[in-house]
């Protein structure tokens, strides 16, 4: 493959995605722009394309703020949260008994840290994993009827304690320092501004005519609502998009999947997806998600693959400077397939998580952060790899369970929370 022509049209997708259209999240008008973007591109390929709806609420940002002391401190805004103009008295917890035992009257301002903090709470809605403790304490706090909830967090922590648009309260986080000053008063003031609306956003994907069992090969469109999602993800979707512009092989079944809601608490797009899907014919998913950070190497990591596609994959790897094997992550579309014994390969950035905290899902993951020649190298990849001869010991396992795991994967920490 010429891979200055892929570079190029690759740096066109990332213009368009990243600059053009801007933050994605599902249901929002950027979102529409961003998937009709893809329908163009993907029918002027050639390929067959459909969209699948889903209802969805988008969150659209506004401003934050905590009184005390008769002085307002700008606070960065929980996404999802609903809005309020509140002042009450202030009641703080810590522990998971004293939520247990907390008579308090309706109204409240609520301050959450400690134990409570400890970890981000997972939304009622979210599909994919239970927490009976998470869920139990989130319907305690919905019990005791607050004006508002504040988290204390670390200043250094990146992802959102709480996420929901399900919770019936409002709510905010803040840093240690502020929170001593809250701690200090015995009442504050909350405001949050923004909205929640009731939405619809689509799937898209695209289809390659062949014989057998499909190749499955995804990327999510939907940022969220305070990026405009380079990394995470138009670089993922980029490469696909030029891909499909390069041609795919001739007589092998492939599906694009541009999955819409990874960055959404109800996963929405994936839900729909599944509803849907024909999961038997599937003979192995290739994810993107954190490819081409710029200066980094490009991993591979295998889920709920068996040992000769790890193998080939494996032995495929280490003729590729720049290319290596990474660990197991489920914080992305790719877990959906592997919780149902498909086999998946993520591809991702080296040591990706470590970018947390300065650059994912916040202003800064721009069009600076990726790098289009290396995202060439990703769409060279798996061009090489669709064109191997299939493996015959590979083939789909008609007996393979559709359903979710017994055991779920571990948390998602980072790119995929929620």
């Amino acid at each position: 493959m010429d891979t200055s022509w892929l570079t190029a049209r690759i740096s066109a997708h990332l213009t368009a995605l990243v600059e053009q259209i801007g933050p994605r999240p599902p249901g929002s008008p950027a979102n529409r722009l961003a998937t009709d973007y893809l329908r163009m591109v993907l029918g002027a390929a050639g390929l067959e394309v459909h969209v699948e709806p889903f209802a969805c609420r988008w969150w659209e940002p506004g401003s934050a703020a905590v009184e005390v002391g008769g002085a307002w401190y700008d606070v960065t805004p929980s996404p999802f949260s609903r809005p309020c103009d509140v002042r009450g008295r202030v009641a703080r917890l810590s522990t998971p008994a004293e939520l247990e035992s907390a008579d308090l009257e309706p109204g409240r301002i609520v301050v959450i840290d400690g134990d409570l903090t400890a970890e981000a709470y997972f939304p009622k809605a979210y599909p994919f994993l239970d927490l009976p403790e998470q869920r139990a304490r989130l319907a305690r706090l919905e019990a005791l009827r607050p004006a508002a909830v504040i988290a204390i967090v670390p200043a250094r922590e990146a992802v959102p304690v709480l996420e929901d648009g399900d919770l019936e309260f409002p709510y905010l986080q803040v840093t240690p320092a502020l929170g001593d000053r809250i701690r200090r008063h015995r009442a504050v003031g909350v405001r949050i501004g923004g909205a929640l609306h009731d939405a619809e956003g689509v799937n898209v994907a695209a289809r390659h005519p062949g014989t057998g069992p499909r190749v499955v090969l995804s990327a999510h469109v939907d940022t969220k609502a305070t990026t405009p999602g380079a990394f995470d993800n138009a670089a993922g979707v980029s490469t696909l998009l030029a891909l499909a512009e390069a041609g795919l092989p001739d007589g092998l079944p492939v599906e694009l999947v541009f999955f819409n809601g990874e960055d959404h608490y109800q996963a929405p797009g994936e839900q729909a997806w599944l509803a849907t899907a024909d999961l038997t014919d599937i003979r192995y998913v290739i994810n993107l998600d954190g490819v081409g950070v710029v200066g980094r190497d490009t991993t591979v990591a295998m889920l709920a693959c068996p040992p000769e596609v790890e193998a080939r994959v494996r032995a495929f790897v280490a003729g590729r400077p720049g290319w290596g094997i990474g660990p197991e992550w489920y914080e992305s579309d790719h877990a959906i397939f592997a919780m149902r014994d498909i086999p998946s390969l993520a591809i991702t950035s080296e040591n990706v998580h470590e970018l947390l905290p300065e650059i994912i899902h916040t202003e800064r993951d721009g069009v600076r952060a990726v790098d289009p020649t290396i995202l060439a190298r990703v769409a060279v990849f798996l061009d090489d790899w669709l064109r191997l001869p299939p493996d015959p010991r590979s083939s789909p396992d008609q007996t393979r369970s559709t359903a979710i795991a017994t055991d779920p994967p571990p948390p998602r920490q980072s790119v995929a929370r929620p």
